[in-house]
């Protein structure tokens, strides 16, 4: 695989002496976001279960830039655990946790999801979340600063997505609810919700 640097306006130095730590960063919009804060200067650690991830860091690392590779099933605690700790492990710290695994998996009218379907939508899309949020934050009250990036969607408000957008209404919810308990820890706790992304075709498949 080629890791494309990123386009449009490049801030050098931004994230200068900032260790980053990105989840979903083999492909799609994680890679991306993991690209361009390498490129601003960030010490990135990529967070993926697919084996892919090692090939973005190690280009990454060929580009120059500073980026270590963590494989992990983060639909499970103990995966979200083993993640952050090994994050922390590489620099000692982690100043911006970038929660992005997530993704629909399929898309049709509510009444055609089987029970199996809607729980594979909820643990693909809003555990990673959930699990990862609670592992890095005794570790960011312990600094007493840091930044959590939920990445929800706009699918909350859209069509043939009802487990999905459940998924990233909790989201939402884990966002607001936390900032509220992390803000006198001096911890910020925010997200963003990306529209339709034009991407390459995944690389690996889904658990169905």
């Amino acid at each position: 695989m080629s890791v494309l640097l990123p386009v449009g306006t490049v801030y050098p130095g931004r994230f200068d002496g900032r260790v980053v730590t990105v989840t979903g960063a083999a492909q799609g919009i994680g890679l991306v976001v993991a690209t361009r804060i390498a490129a601003e200067g960030g010490s990135v650690i990529l967070v993926d279960r697919s084996e892919l991830v090692h090939e973005v860091a190690k280009e990454l690392r060929e580009k120059g830039f500073q980026a270590h590779s963590v494989t992990a099933d983060l639909e499970v605690f103990e995966g979200a655990q083993s993640a952050i700790d090994e994050a922390r492990q590489q620099h000692g710290r982690i100043d911006v946790l970038v929660n992005n695994v997530g993704g629909t998996i399929w898309a049709k009218p509510y009444e055609q999801y089987t029970p199996e379907q809607i729980q594979a939508e909820v643990q693909r899309s809003l555990f990673p979340t959930l699990w990862t949020c609670r592992a890095v934050l005794p570790h960011l009250i312990e600094q007493r600063s840091g930044t959590i990036v939920n990445v929800s969607s706009v699918a909350t408000r859209g069509v043939n997505r009802v487990p999905y957008a459940a998924a990233k209404g909790g989201v939402n919810a884990i966002t607001s609810a936390l900032a509220l308990e992390a803000a006198p820890h001096g911890i910020r706790v925010v997200a963003t919700a990306p529209g339709g992304t034009d991407a390459p075709v995944r690389r690996g498949r889904w658990r169905r």
